[in-house]
């Protein structure tokens, strides 16, 4: 961590670019079941001239770039930030629902984002139940419409990857999507990413912490994510355990690459995940190289260091610009608390199973 510690400027960059978000996704911690967005009165998004001075002050040290949601593909001003960022000689990707792909598949190919996560959880029947009806067709032709558009001008951009999340509605349906309903051979990348989840103690503990160390007075973000870990009590984990193994190996057979969340897929591990017992993890870490690296702005203007929980922000960028924020004290002050310990609800963000 001591190298990522001399950075003047972060090397990722996250960017919400909005809230809003077309789809209703059951198990969404933003828009789902239990969704921290569902209570909002009013959406944000991110004014397109401040998106644009944060891309323009980091744009020198070449950052990684993502933009997230929301539905990215929502939001007005995003070919004019893919093209700076692009022109700059950044890579970019997002991920997306994909039922936006088809309308804009020669948009997409035209301004080359480096790579999109398309969301599908399952055949027709398994995905439409979490995602909506009509949504696997709707992506399935955007995918077709996207790899057609590319191949029409010769474009290796934008990379193609789909990303699952495992819940118990579709945990026994993952080998057949991509063995069945998926032509695997247009994709860059695949991601199978087991459902995030914090429990009721984990997030009673963290605004405690919050508020003690921090001032926070509220934690809706984490909030957003408290699951009971009976609710996954049907999972057949040796089941999925060989369905992600079977998944991975038909990506190596394919030169597709494989991600998944968490990365050693054993019985045992998934279990220990779904059922809370993360301190038993083959994947357990006690340190998080993330906060001294990135950097990820909200729709409305906060600046954390974290993908998953909004609930820290250690400024805005309506305020100050990215580069005073990030070399900061309310940073240092965050980075000194993480060297110590990680906060409860950390094994619930999926950049806590990143190498």
């Amino acid at each position: 961590m001591n190298l990522a510690e001399t950075l003047a400027s972060p090397s990722w960059i996250v960017i919400q670019l909005l809230e809003q978000c077309n789809l209703r996704c059951r198990m969404c911690y933003e828009w789902g079941e239990t969704g921290a967005y569902r209570e909002l009165h009013n959406l944000a998004m991110l004014d397109l001239p401040v998106a644009q001075r944060v891309v323009a002050e980091v744009l020198p040290s070449k950052p990684v770039f993502e933009f997230f949601g929301g539905e990215p593909l929502l939001y007005p001003g995003i070919w004019d930030l893919i093209q700076v960022i692009r022109s700059g000689c950044c890579d970019l990707s997002f991920p997306t629902n994909g039922t936006l792909l088809a309308e804009y598949a020669d948009r997409l190919v035209e301004t080359g984002p480096t790579q999109l996560w398309v969301s599908l959880d399952g055949p027709r029947d398994v995905n439409d139940s979490q995602r909506g009806s009509g949504v696997f067709e709707d992506v399935i032709n955007g995918l077709d419409r996207l790899h057609r558009a590319r191949s029409a001008r010769n474009s290796d951009f934008p990379r193609l990857g789909v990303t699952c999340v495992v819940t118990p509605a579709n945990f026994a349906n993952i080998e057949e999507l991509f063995v069945n309903c998926i032509d695997v051979s247009m994709l860059a990348s695949v991601s199978i990413e087991l459902q995030s989840y914090a429990t009721a103690d984990q997030v009673q503990q963290y605004a405690r912490e919050l508020r003690a160390d921090f001032d926070i007075a509220a934690t809706p973000c984490a909030q957003a994510y408290v699951r009971d870990p009976v609710e996954f009590a049907a999972i057949d984990f040796a089941g999925l355990a060989r369905q992600m193994r079977s998944v991975r190996s038909l990506c190596d057979s394919r030169g597709v690459r494989f991600y998944s969340q968490p990365r050693t897929l054993e019985t045992a591990n998934i279990q220990n995940y779904f059922t809370a017992n993360w301190e038993r993890m083959t994947d357990r870490r006690s340190r998080c190289g993330v906060p001294w690296i990135s950097a990820e702005i909200s729709a409305r203007g906060d600046v954390t260091t974290c993908h998953t929980f909004y609930d820290l922000p250690i400024g805005n960028v309506y305020e100050q610009g990215l580069l005073e924020i990030w070399r900061g004290a309310k940073l240092k002050r965050l980075q000194s608390r993480l060297r110590g310990k990680l906060f409860p609800i950390c094994t619930a963000c999926c950049r806590y199973y990143i190498d």
